[in-house]
């Protein structure tokens, strides 16, 4: 009986703490910096004309006399909702940091340590477009009988197919300029293809983050997934652009984009009390040490640029706000997060994997 007692005891040990019932909703924002999420409009570069075509009106939209002010009044919903339901890592004015861990500080690479759990500096050194020899999280999840066939993608950067790997996971990602994936199109989708063809193309490789957002919400709406990930891209691409004006109405754009997400999973019996939100980003950007002009670039050469941050909330996440103590986390730990929310096993073949996050 003694034995018995123990055999169950580790069964019981051996389960997932999240049950496989529950719905994930991955956002990254590409290469939006910690400095903006939680300080809001950088002072010294919110008035510069170098990167600001209308100073009057940005500092009207975005401009306020403290960090908290400018904060909510670029990211109204992550500081007004979010903070008061979920957990908030990476402020590093209250030495709470996260960073990646891979020595490269480019996109690709974060999105590998971000998904598949660890650094590759070996295979994965810039972004150029190979297929991604690492399995990713939304691989394992869509292997599961579980979450088979409910595990979508919708990508602004048409990169996402390599970093994904869809000749290997057969998943399906919608990036880039692409039309819907949908075997049974709806009205909306075919709309999103017609004026995504005939909107002008700002930058060759990808789209503007409304179609990515359009298209995962109206798939959510139809096909139910129980595991999307958005990765919005505009961030990034304005910043590289010298564009701080508009790398801020981004930002501001993808905080009400998150708003839609949750009221939409809140008014869905599929989704609502089931769904957690994790919300990150691939690295970080310079911020003025190593040049002036750093703040438009990333990469192992600028300093700073691998430092990130998280933001967990909904189902199972409790509602610590914004964390501020001294605390060390990393990219590498939100694909086996992500695992453990889902109740998947997860086990890259890696020294160097992460280990799930807790909130």
């Amino acid at each position: 009986m003694k034995n018995f007692t123990v055999i169950l005891l580790l069964l019981l040990l051996s389960i997932p703490a999240f049950g496989q019932k529950n719905r994930v909703v991955l956002i990254t924002l590409d290469g939006f910096r910690w400095e903006e999420l939680f300080g809001g409009a950088d002072s010294t570069l919110i008035s510069n004309k170098k990167y600001v075509n209308d100073v009057k009106e940005l500092n009207e939209l975005f401009n306020r006399d403290t960090r908290e002010e400018r904060r909510k009044v670029l990211l109204p919903f992550i500081w007004n909702t979010i903070k008061s339901k979920g957990t908030i890592i990476g402020n590093r004015w209250a030495h709470c940091n996260m960073n990646v861990t891979n020595g490269r500080h480019y996109s690709y690479p974060g999105y590998n340590e971000m998904l598949c759990g660890f650094p590759d500096d070996k295979d994965i050194r810039n972004n150029d477009k190979i297929y991604n020899p690492n399995v990713n999280i939304l691989e394992i999840a869509n292997n599961t009988p579980e979450y088979k066939g409910k595990v979508l993608a919708f990508c602004s950067w048409d990169c996402f197919p390599y970093i994904l790997n869809v000749k290997r996971s057969k998943l399906e990602v919608n990036a880039g300029y692409m039309h819907t994936l949908s075997p049974c199109p709806t009205k909306k989708e075919l709309f999103l293809d017609t004026i995504e063809d005939e909107n002008p193309r700002h930058w060759v490789n990808e789209r503007f983050d409304v179609y990515t957002f359009h298209y995962g919400l109206e798939a959510m709406k139809t096909r139910k997934p129980k595991f999307i990930y958005f990765a919005f891209d505009e961030t990034d691409d304005f910043a590289h652009d010298g564009r701080y004006d508009q790398y801020l109405k981004s930002a501001h754009r993808a905080d009400n984009f998150i708003k839609e997400l949750w009221e939409y999973t809140q008014s869905d019996p599929f989704y609502k009390n089931k769904t957690t939100f994790i919300i990150t980003c691939d690295h970080g950007r310079g911020n003025g040490e190593t040049s002036p002009d750093d703040w438009e670039s990333h990469g192992y050469d600028i300093k700073n640029s691998d430092q990130t941050w998280v933001i967990a909330f909904g189902k199972d996440i409790p509602a610590h706000g914004e964390v501020k103590k001294d605390c060390q986390y990393y990219t590498k730990q939100i694909a086996p997060t992500i695992a453990r929310i889902l109740g998947i096993n997860f086990n890259p073949n890696s020294k160097d994997a992460g280990i799930p996050i807790v909130f």
